[in-house]
This record gives structure tokens, C-alpha cells and sequence, in this order.
């Protein structure tokens, strides 16, 4: 063997050793990526449940407010026992700067009210990257599906005594400059003690 054929046999080999190394770089890269944005959506989908099952809790305030306070695009308020305790809670989650944000209020008093600027907020879902042409709420009437005319509800819902199910749509992305694009987790809720009497 000759020294030209040594180092063309040596340089092959770090060229095949070189790629190898940046192959595998780029599949660890990739898997810790799908691995983290996996855990992440998995946090996003228990938060959507825990939203969901509130939702379907709502009720009469007790200081005798309506159920439903506001419903708009990113911005939903309205009363339920949320934690089981038999008090109701005024509950509100609305979206702030990609955040999905819960917002409670425990009444106080007799007769109960619940002061404004005294909710506990923490923060339920980051990385949710809806637009202002994608809500992450819609409001139906008791008419939906059969009346596709007025459902969805125009929003903010002016008539808040006609809302009877409400449809959550989260578009969540860890990182929106890698791929895959935006995941989207939606579900439809029937507030199960606003139904009509038949």
C-alpha cells in the first residue's frame, strides 16, 4: 500500500466518521425535540380537561348572577364549583401572550359577592399560538347543530342566558420556527345544568 493510497483510505474513513457523528448529532436533536414537544402537548391536553370539566360544572353564582358573565373570543367568564367544595367559584380563563391563564374568585359575604381584582391567577398552557382569526372559544346555542345560521354565536355573546355548549380550540407549538407546525387540540362542551327544559 502507498502513502497516496493511505491517505485517501484515511481521509474516506474521517469523512464516513465525520458525517456519522453529525447523522447521529442530528438525530439526538430531533428526538429530544419530539420528546420534549410530546411532553409538552401531553401538559397542554390534562390542562384542556381540567377546562373542559369546569366548564361543564357552570351554575348559578351564589349571589344569584347568571351562570355564563362574558363570553368572548379569548376570554371566557362564568361561575362553577370547581373544586367540589359547595361554593361557586367565579372561574375565567382567557389567553395573554401565548398563555392560557385561569383566573378564580371565591365569593365572599352574606349575601355572597365576588369582588373584582380578587381572582387568584396562574398560568394553565404556554406555547399556544392561536390568532385572532382562530378563537380559542365558540359559544352555541341549543338550536346547534340543526341552526348552523346563528351557531357559532356572534362574539362577545350578547345574550348570554342562550349559551348551552362552548367549544375550546388551542393551537399549541413549542417552537413555530421548527417543524411539525401547530398541533390542535379542540373539544365541545355542554354545560349539563343550563340545559333546556323540554
Amino acid at each position: 500500500m502507498t502513502l497516496v493510497e493511505m491517505l485517501v483510505a484515511m481521509f474516506i474513513f474521517i469523512l464516513i466518521m465525520v458525517g456519522s457523528v453529525y447523522l447521529l448529532r442530528q438525530i439526538y436533536k430531533r428526538y429530544g425535540f419530539a420528546m420534549e414537544q410530546g411532553m409538552s402537548v401531553s401538559q397542554v391536553q390534562h390542562s384542556l380537561k381540567t377546562m373542559i370539566e369546569e366548564i361543564r360544572r357552570t351554575s348559578q353564582a351564589d349571589s344569584g348572577a347568571y351562570a355564563v358573565q362574558s363570553a368572548d373570543k379569548f376570554d371566557f367568564v362564568f361561575f362553577a364549583d370547581i373544586d367540589g367544595d359547595g361554593v361557586v367559584e367565579r372561574t375565567h380563563y382567557y389567553l395573554q401572550n401565548g398563555s392560557i391563564k385561569k383566573g378564580v374568585t371565591e365569593p365572599s359575604g352574606t349575601p355572597a359577592v365576588y369582588p373584582s381584582g380578587d381572582q387568584v391567577v396562574t398560568t394553565i398552557a404556554n406555547y399556544v399560538q392561536n390568532t385572532s382569526s382562530q378563537p380559542m372559544f365558540y359559544y352555541f346555542n341549543s338550536s346547534y347543530p340543526v341552526d348552523q345560521t346563528n351557531n357559532p354565536m356572534a362574539t362577545p355573546v350578547s345574550q348570554l342566558d342562550l349559551v348551552r355548549m362552548v367549544k375550546v380550540d388551542i393551537y399549541y407549538n413549542l417552537d413555530p420556527y421548527r417543524s411539525p407546525d401547530n398541533i390542535r387540540l379542540e373539544s365541545y362542551v355542554e354545560m349539563r345544568n343550563l340545559k333546556d327544559n323540554w
